[in-house]
């Protein structure tokens, strides 16, 4: 058993606290919202310092690396209650720059610090099978791997500090931009007169097949499973894949890469989040393809 502090247990942080509360491990949680704490039958810690104070790893999944900051450096952050010797993991997505800053300035108190940002969406983080993408030092990962095995089906260090986050960023760019392109398609077959189960059945048999496709289709009625027949409820918000594709933009033009691509996926993704489709799924970003006109382009 395991003394565990868990900070951020919404959508994605309250299924990963459930395995490991079903391992046996002893959690104290902390989230601005105390209900979700509650619901999970663990105690309950008024700050993040509060949570960490005698635990032996602190866990973070949280929504901005602001607030990622803010929960690590703050005042009453996880650095001012955790002993010498405990391991903190940040499962967050964020900017590589900032996990390096994180265990920069917390591995001289004698912490042991960790970015491990996971992708499997809350199915995956329900199911156990999540990808978890690991950044640091080796032996802060062998002491971690048995609880993030408790909750990923790949565990892999990537690297150093911030490799981790460098994976994450790589792959959402990825998935971001796969779903911008499904949904033009899917606009212009629509236009067309297609029928969207058959496209679907098609494209998945085809070259243009992709997870995203076969979670995410946007035209409603090829499967009940896809958010679009759900009236979009969100597998994975939309605000949280424009952040993600935007820190991926800082990242490439911070190594020297014309981000051109990403760039236009990314703006396809604020244009449905002014249109108010932030809150839904990542694939209402058809949303706003379908209302442009048909002369839109030139």
């Amino acid at each position: 058993m395991t003394a565990i502090a868990f900070v951020g247990l919404g959508t994605m942080g309250a299924p990963i606290a459930r395995h490991l509360i079903a391992g046996g491990h002893a959690l104290v949680g902390h989230d601005v919202d105390r209900a979700r704490v509650d619901d999970l039958g663990i105690p309950y810690a008024a700050s993040p310092a509060e949570a960490v104070a005698g635990a032996e790893v602190a866990l973070s999944s949280l929504p901005s690396p602001a607030i990622v900051r803010e929960v690590w450096l703050g005042a009453s952050g996880l650095a001012a209650g955790a002993s010498p010797g405990a391991l903190l993991v940040d499962l967050s997505t964020g900017p590589p720059e900032l996990a390096r800053e994180l265990a920069d300035a917390l591995e001289p108190a004698g912490l042991d610090v960790l970015d491990a940002p996971v992708s499997g969406g809350p199915h995956g983080a329900t199911d156990g099978t999540l990808t978890v993408m690991v950044g640091g030092r080796e032996e802060p990962f062998t002491r971690a791997r048995p609880l993030l095995e408790a909750f990923g089906r790949h565990v892999v260090l990537v690297g150093g500090h911030g490799a981790g986050q460098t994976a994450k960023l790589c792959n959402n760019l990825v998935a971001g931009v796969t779903m911008a392109a499904v949904a033009e398609a899917c606009a212009i077959a629509e236009r067309e007169g297609i029928d969207a189960a058959t496209l679907f059945a098609l494209m998945a048999a085809s070259t243009g097949d992709s997870r995203v496709l076969r979670t995410r289709f946007p035209l409603a009625g090829a499967d009940e499973a896809h958010p679009s027949s759900r009236d979009w409820h969100p597998l994975f918000a939309l605000d949280l894949l424009a952040k993600d594709l935007e820190l991926a933009v800082a990242l490439a033009a911070t190594v020297g890469i014309e981000p051109s691509v990403a760039e236009s996926a990314l703006a396809e993704y604020r244009r449905a989040q002014a249109l108010g489709h932030g809150s839904r799924d990542y694939s209402a970003i058809f949303l706003a393809k379908r209302a442009s006109p048909p002369d839109a382009m030139v």
